[in-house]
């Protein structure tokens, strides 16, 4: 075979690679609004200071977590850039102990915590709106409280 028409048969199979790698890289982009969070992460980043988390507990069996989609990560992305707001998921399966610290009965749970310490609970819609609304609601009272011990 001419060498050069060697050289354009293989071109295709180079633009698909370059194609499936460029895609791969968008999709680890895709989800890095929300933070897995583990058994060595969990306490410090929830301590942050100045910084709410709102974080989804599920375990990859459950067919209610599993019936969510894609909805943590698309409200991650409608978080991103948020000031003081982060989107944490644990997997509870994987990190047992952490469930357990934080009283998780049942999946999936969605808690809200401040400086180390839970100030609300999740129980709304499953729509991206309503729990984006709730986690700025509770981003101003955690301001608002920090503002009064300042002060």
């Amino acid at each position: 075979m001419d060498p050069a028409l060697r050289r354009r048969s293989r071109l295709p199979i180079h633009l698909l690679l370059v194609a499936v790698t460029l895609l791969a890289a968008l999709a680890a982009r895709s989800g890095a609004e929300v933070i897995t969070l583990t058994e060595e992460t969990f306490s410090d980043k929830i301590k942050e200071k100045d910084t709410v988390w709102f974080v989804q507990f599920c375990v990859p069996w459950c067919k209610h977590c599993k019936s969510l989609g894609t909805l943590w990560e698309d409200l991650g992305k409608v978080i991103e850039g948020t000031d003081e707001i982060e989107i944490g998921k644990v997997d509870c399966g994987a990190s047992k102990p952490v469930c357990s610290k934080v009283d998780i009965h049942s999946y999936p749970t969605f808690k809200v915590f401040y400086d180390g310490e839970e100030v609300a609970k999740y129980k709304g819609p499953r729509d991206v709106e309503s729990p984006k609304n709730f986690v700025l609601n509770e981003a101003e009272k955690a301001g608002e409280a920090t503002l009064e011990d300042e002060l």
